[in-house]
């Protein structure tokens, strides 16, 4: 009686486990091009109402040290749709700082599907990315 009791809640365990796992995606971006100059790298994962407001907050993100190269990270989130930005913070005030002219931007910045940004801001159609469950891999090159 034991045994099936054993056998009953190790079942319970694998079912609660892969119910789980079809409720979340797991998102890792690779970061190329990283500059050597330091500061910070923010990365934000954001969905569709969050992406395109300056100042937004994201679902998840991380601000980490930069270091030159190539940075790796991995998010947990429910499956969707989803627009990743990149901002290599090269003073860490916390924003994407422009050029004098402000028209171009300052610091190194990417987005999902290496999409261009226009001049009302990100464009969603272009950087939006499906995430199904289990996990996906994306790469985002800074400029």
């Amino acid at each position: 009686m034991k045994r099936v009791a054993q056998a009953l809640s190790a079942g319970v365990m694998l079912l609660s486990q892969a119910a789980l796992a079809a409720d979340t995606a797991t998102l890792t971006v690779k970061v190329l091009n990283v500059s050597d100059k330091g500061g910070d790298l923010r990365i934000g994962v954001y969905d569709q109402a969050t992406f395109v407001m300056r100042g937004s907050k994201p679902v998840t993100g991380e601000v980490v040290p930069a270091k030159a190269g190539t940075m790796s990270f991995t998010f947990t989130v429910k499956p969707g749709e989803y627009g990743v930005k990149v901002l290599q913070d090269l003073n860490r005030n916390g924003k994407l700082d422009m050029s004098m002219m402000g028209m171009m931007p300052a610091e190194p910045f990417g987005l999902s599907n290496d999409a261009k940004p226009t001049m009302s801001g990100p464009p969603w159609d272009d950087a939006k990315i499906a995430l199904k469950p289990g996990a996906t891999t994306i790469t985002i090159t800074l400029h």
